[in-house]
């Protein structure tokens, strides 16, 4: 009875062994997917801020809609990059968002010609030439993060 009491421990004790190996196995492999999604999402913002800057290249303005769904599609870079990547991404935000008022403020009738307008006008061109610049500039933003395209 000894002896089956010593075989029924052991063959318990290796159960246990055998599934807390498997545990340990399963967990590491949702770590690599948890690092995959983060690389994943990681590289979806990186596009995205490729996306809205060449949007702009090509229009040269930037709408309403397609300012927020920007805002919306990197609005968790804080969580996903360094304080600057995230600053970065927030100020392209921003200055789209200057960009799209002046822009409307020029197109309106409500300004009449003089230094306002003119002033309004220089707003415009300095976040203009701000946000084409970057499309040139984003590479070399996100280089420490060279796994994300």
């Amino acid at each position: 009875m000894l002896l089956f009491l010593s075989v029924l421990q052991t063959l318990l004790l290796l159960l246990i062994a055998a599934g807390t190996g498997y545990l340990i196995y399963r967990s590491s492999g949702s770590a690599r997917g948890t690092r995959r999604s983060l690389h994943s999402r990681r590289s979806e913002v990186y596009k995205d801020v490729v996306r809205i800057l060449a949007l702009l290249a090509q229009k040269g303005d930037l709408g309403k809609e397609e300012l927020l769904d920007f805002r919306s599609r990197t609005q968790d870079a804080a969580l996903l990059f360094d304080e600057e990547i995230a600053a970065y991404i927030e100020e392209i935000y921003s200055r789209g968002v200057k960009l799209m008022s002046t822009n409307e403020i020029l197109k309106g009738t409500a300004l009449p010609i003089g230094e306002e307008r003119d002033q309004v006008t220089v707003e415009n061109t300095k976040q203009l030439i701000w946000l084409a610049d970057q499309l040139a500039l984003v590479r070399k933003k996100f280089q420490n993060y060279p796994d994300i395209e």
